[in-house]
C-alpha cells in the first residue's frame, strides 16, 4: 500500500473519531470533570469532580509524543508499559502488517507530531471499536489513551481491592509488606550515591502513588536525555524493594 493509501485511511478514521468523541464529551459531560487519575495497575481511568462526582473506564495506552525530542513511541514498543494496559493493540499493528502501513507496525518513530499522535490513536480506537480517546501531559510528553467501557463503582472498587492484594512484596528482613517500592540498580543501604525521588517521601504519610527513588547517576542521564525514556531507563534498571528498605536507601544516601 503507498503512503496516499495510509493518508486516506488515517484522515477516514481522523473524521469519525472526530464524531465519535463530540457524542462521548456529551454523553458522559467529560468537561465537568476538573480532576483525572489513571492507574496502570488495574487500567482504570478515574474523572473525579470537586462536588463528589467520580467516572470510570477502562482503558487502553495507546502510546506518547515527547515534545520536547518530537518522537512517537507505540505503548507496546515501550518497556516500561504493562502489557495488560496495551491488550488490543496485537490487532492495530496485523492490521498495519496485512495492509503494509509502516507506521502501525514500528514501535519507535522520530520526527513525529501531536497531529500524528492523535491520528494512530483515531487508527487505533477504530479498530478496537473504542468509546472515546483522551490524552493528557506528562512531563515532557503527551500520553494518548483508548476508552473501551465505563465502570461501575463497584466494578472500580473490586479492581483496587484486587490490586491491593496482588500489590505485595517478600523482604528477607522485613517479611512481606503490602507497600512496594522502585529504586534503581546503584541505590543499596551501603552505598551514598545521591537520592532522587518523583515526590517527597515521608515514612508517617501514605501516599497515593508508588515510592520511587534514583541516585545522582541516573538522574544526570534522565536529565541529558530529557525524559525517561527507553535509554535513560535502561540505565537505571529499577528494581523492587520493600518500603521498609526503601527509607533505609534513602537514609543511607540522602546528602545534606
Amino acid at each position: 500500500m503507498s503512503i496516499d493509501d495510509f493518508d486516506a485511511y488515517k484522515d477516514q478514521c481522523l473524521e469519525e473519531i472526530s464524531s465519535l468523541q463530540k457524542a462521548f464529551i456529551e454523553l458522559y459531560d467529560l468537561n465537568s470533570y476538573e480532576n483525572w487519575f489513571y492507574d496502570h495497575d488495574i487500567g482504570a481511568f478515574h474523572f473525579y469532580s470537586d462536588d463528589d462526582r467520580n467516572l470510570y473506564f477502562k482503558y487502553i495506552d495507546v502510546g506518547s509524543f515527547s515534545s520536547r525530542r518530537n518522537t512517537w513511541m507505540w505503548s507496546w514498543f515501550n518497556k516500561t508499559t504493562p502489557r495488560h494496559v496495551t491488550k488490543g493493540l496485537e490487532k492495530v499493528r496485523a492490521f498495519g502488517s496485512a495492509r503494509g502501513f509502516l507506521p502501525l507496525t514500528e514501535g519507535f518513530h522520530e520526527q513525529s507530531d501531536e497531529y500524528m499522535g492523535w491520528a494512530l490513536t483515531a487508527i487505533a480506537a477504530t479498530l478496537v471499536s473504542g468509546i472515546g480517546v483522551y490524552r493528557i501531559p506528562h512531563e515532557h510528553q503527551y500520553i494518548y489513551f483508548i476508552f473501551t467501557n465505563e465502570l461501575t463503582q463497584e466494578e472500580h472498587t473490586a479492581l483496587v481491592e484486587q490490586k491491593s492484594r496482588q500489590q505485595q512484596v517478600k523482604c528477607d528482613e522485613h517479611g512481606v509488606r503490602t507497600r512496594v517500592a522502585f529504586v534503581c540498580q546503584h541505590l543499596g543501604k551501603d552505598t551514598n550515591v545521591g537520592f532522587y525521588e518523583s515526590f517527597e517521601s515521608d515514612p508517617g504519610i501514605e501516599p497515593e502513588d508508588d515510592y520511587q527513588a534514583w541516585c545522582e547517576a541516573c538522574e544526570l542521564e534522565r536529565r541529558k536525555e530529557g525524559e525517561w525514556n527507553e535509554k535513560s531507563e535502561a540505565f537505571a534498571q529499577i528494581r523492587i524493594v520493600c518500603d521498609e528498605c526503601f527509607f533505609e536507601i534513602k537514609r543511607s544516601n540522602t546528602r545534606e
